[in-house]
């Protein structure tokens, strides 16, 4: 699959609901996915809204960045039912209103599953992204759910910033000795190959030998 092609709107009618997901690891470019449709879609003209989770203020509080620190209004929430099935939300005329709704750091979303479903009911053009998988390579959140009713989904990767010999960086590597599931940071983290996966068996090895070379504009494509 060439990741690098222009992903393209849909064109399904106006009359349906259109669900696409991108999914990978860290560092494989699933945000910038998001923001090449939000610049498609308000060139034409046709309304658009953001949705990010509240935990992702790396780079801004009510801002949608890249790791290259490329930026869009968003919506920041840590549940879409508040402000997608609230009708009481400052956000729910705007959301129910857009034609196109675009959520990022989709696995975090408990309610995720549920709403996106919703919105499909009412004919809303849905891109989402997230991780697919957690540190430990386990189902991560409620994205994975949503596969067998999306009308597209794309499996991103970055480059294994450990063997750095081209191999697909398929799998997020945790650096920290953190155990809980849900922890932000992209310096926590590193995309890595397959193989430089299944013989990491001493992080700390991993953090004191990749710490220097762990920069954004090598690891993000």
């Amino acid at each position: 699959m060439d990741n690098n092609k222009k992903t393209e709107m849909s064109t399904s009618k106006s009359n349906i609901g259109y669900l696409e997901i991108f999914i990978g690891s860290m560092y494989s470019g699933k945000t910038s996915k998001l923001l090449e449709m939000y610049k498609q879609y308000t060139f034409c003209n046709i309304s658009v809204v953001v949705i990010n989770h509240a935990v992702d203020i790396r780079y801004h509080d009510s801002m949608l960045s890249t790791h290259d620190k490329i930026m869009i209004p968003c919506i920041q929430t840590s549940n879409i039912a508040d402000i997608w099935i609230n009708s009481n939300s400052m956000y729910y005329e705007t959301l129910h209103n857009a034609d196109v709704i675009l959520i990022n750091e989709a696995q975090f979303f408990k309610d995720l599953q549920y709403c996106v479903t919703d919105m499909l009911k009412e004919k809303k053009k849905v891109y989402i992204s997230g991780l697919d998988g957690d540190f430990e390579r386990k189902k991560f959140g409620e994205i994975l759910d949503l596969i067998p009713i999306c009308d597209k989904v794309t499996k991103l990767t970055a480059l294994c910033s450990i063997c750095k010999d081209g191999s697909p960086g398929i799998f997020s590597l945790r650096l920290s000795k953190e155990t809980q599931q849900m922890l932000i940071g992209s310096d926590n983290y590193l995309p890595v190959c397959r193989k430089c996966y299944e013989l990491e068996s001493d992080i700390d090895t991993f953090t004191s030998t990749t710490t220097s070379c762990f920069t954004t504009t090598e690891l993000h494509l």
